[in-house]
């Protein structure tokens, strides 16, 4: 009997130790999952902030870049060739949607405040110019063109171009509409339709188009650097 016992119990610590060192290895893996789960979850918070901070930055170096382009103008009847079609048209195929309509919204919401920081000066009284249309179309147009160009994925000359070339088509028909309401329906101007769009359009095409080019030229080389959508 004392021989039986003393087997049976040998047999029993023997399975005592296996459950012991199975759930030991459980609650270890258990452990493992959470610290990895943990380490993933602060990855994501500090790319998150990464992201944010990197888009803060570029969303004011763009701002500044809209502002200085303002003042490199050449006016042409109601309106002025400036680098800002360039300008916002980049900034939101290098920033995305989010940061690129951030970045031209509040420019706009500074010199409608008052800023002179449109190429004829600032305030609210700016949207009573012909030419404001094509500040909104720079909204506007900027958007669809990185929604294209997101949507579309890639990041190379001929995706650039198409997208920069939807911004320029938006801008063009939101700022010759909005310059035909100022012209005709404010200003109550009596300016035949062709003598409107040598003012407003035609002689712009061309050099916007250039525009764009020089563009889907300068973001495939830039956008390594603004992975912040």
């Amino acid at each position: 009997m004392n021989g039986f016992d003393e087997n049976q119990t040998q047999q029993e610590q023997k399975r005592d130790t296996l459950e012991d060192s199975q759930l030991n290895g459980q609650e270890f893996d258990s452990t493992t999952d959470l610290g990895a789960e943990s380490e993933l979850k602060a990855r994501e918070a500090h790319e998150k902030h990464r992201s944010y901070l990197l888009g803060v930055a570029t969303s004011g170096l763009f701002i500044a870049l809209m502002i200085i382009s303002a003042f490199i103008s050449i006016p042409i009847g109601p309106i002025s060739i400036t680098l800002q079609f360039l300008v916002t048209n980049v900034c939101f195929l290098l920033l995305g949607k989010k940061w690129g309509a951030i970045s031209a919204g509040l420019y706009l919401l500074l010199g409608l405040f008052g800023l002179p920081i449109f190429s004829a000066g600032g305030g609210f009284a700016y949207v009573l110019k012909p030419s404001f249309g094509f500040l909104i179309g720079f909204l506007v147009g900027g958007f669809f063109a990185a929604w294209y160009r997101e949507k579309v994925g890639k990041t190379n000359f001929k995706t650039y171009l198409i997208a920069s070339l939807i911004d320029m088509l938006i801008m063009d028909v939101i700022g010759v509409a909005y310059g035909a309401g100022i012209m005709y329906g404010y200003m109550h101007l009596t300016t035949g339709a062709w003598e409107f769009l040598m003012a407003m359009l035609i002689p712009f095409i061309p050099i916007d188009i250039i525009k764009c080019v020089i563009g889907s030229l300068i973001c495939p080389k830039l956008c390594k650097y603004s992975k912040i959508y």
